[in-house]
């Protein structure tokens, strides 16, 4: 429980473009940097330490951070419940914000749990920005377990922020 009231606080951390992120070597480490660092459970590359951009920043302005390396701070909203392939957030535009797990020759480079919503992460990767076409989405609405005719429900295209990542540190044990 303490963790929990922890995380919000010690997400709170700088909000900077991309371009404003690069990790400064001479920075001291503080308490709350060796604090996230240890928490949670890390799943691809871990997203490492620092500045993060909260989803409700990136979603009001994603211009400024498309096509460049970041680290995005929030909550899990749901999770792929076919391969954990892909989640997304809870923002407070309620626009699409998915987090895509790329692949390989091999498969996914690597999963998230399906168990997390709620669970508040730090996810680096790569934000571009989407149309996601009707078979896509009705595909999402499948692996989220939808029934038939909410999928149905689903005829026009959105404009969503893809967040391609590399690695993700979530809050807690998985």
């Amino acid at each position: 429980m303490k963790r929990l009231f922890l995380v919000p606080l010690l997400l709170l951390g700088a909000c900077t473009p991309a371009e404003e992120q690069a990790e400064d070597s001479t920075a001291p480490v503080t308490e709350n940097d060796q604090m996230v660092a240890e928490m949670g459970t890390v799943v691809g590359e871990d997203p490492g330490d620092g500045a993060v951009l909260f989803v409700d920043d990136v979603v009001g302005q994603p211009d400024g951070y498309l096509g460049a390396p970041v680290r995005v701070a929030g909550t899990v909203s749901e999770v792929c419940q076919n391969a954990g392939c892909w989640l997304t957030f809870v923002n407070g535009e309620n626009v699409s914000f998915r987090v895509n797990v790329p692949s390989d020759d091999n498969g996914y480079i690597f999963t998230f749990p399906k168990d997390i919503s709620g669970s508040h992460v730090v996810i680096a990767g790569e934000l571009t920005v989407e149309e996601t076409s009707v078979e896509t989405l009705q595909h999402l609405a499948e692996d989220r377990g939808d029934d038939a005719e909410t999928i149905a429900a689903i005829t026009e295209p959105e404009r969503t922020l893809i967040l391609s990542a590399t690695g993700a540190r979530i809050e807690g044990e998985v």
